[in-house]
């Protein structure tokens, strides 16, 4: 009879040739399949590092329009604000309450940024104004319109500056 050991460690030698064939062959399908992993995440990160570009170049363009625009609304409302100025100044001074220039002036100056006035912002009819108390007390008719025209000045500026962000994050982020 022969014995069973030389066909059990054929056996034993064939099962490991075996398994060390399937691992090297399971070894190279996980690398070529790491490859092309790797591949397509090199793929992926381009195209995200090429759309971060695009929109980053859009943001750039989009705040230096927005710049832009700023500087131009801030050219027109300082221009404005100069002839308002320059309008009011040659009021009496010694006036008490807003005549109908005054306020026809004034809401040029509004009207001139962009925005009308109100509804229900309705001219009111001229009214003599009666004289004040205390005549070293009472501002005069160029002093209050001077204060309004330069509240309508910060207020406008403002407006300007969050009209030009909001601009940007329309074209930037598309809202």
């Amino acid at each position: 009879m022969i014995a069973p050991w030389p066909m059990l460690a054929a056996a034993a030698i064939a099962l490991a040739a075996g398994f060390a064939g399937g691992y090297a062959l399971k070894g190279r399908l996980a690398e070529a399949e790491i490859a092309r992993l790797e591949a397509r995440h090199a793929a992926d990160r381009e195209a995200a590092a090429q759309e971060t570009a695009v929109r980053f170049a859009r943001a750039e363009a989009a705040e230096h329009e927005a710049v832009h625009a700023l500087h131009a609304t801030q050219a027109r409302l300082a221009a404005t604000q100069r002839r308002l100025k320059d309008a009011l100044y040659t009021l009496d001074p010694g006036r008490c309450g807003l005549t109908g220039r005054t306020r026809g002036l004034l809401n040029d100056a509004i009207a001139d940024a962009g925005k009308p006035l109100p509804e229900g912002a309705a001219e009111p009819a001229d009214a003599a104004a009666g004289p004040a108390a205390d005549p070293g007390d009472a501002a005069g008719e160029r002093e209050v319109a001077l204060w309004i025209a330069d509240a309508i000045g910060l207020y406008d500026a403002c407006r300007a500056r969050i009209d030009a962000i909001r601009h940007w994050d329309e074209v930037t982020h598309g809202r």
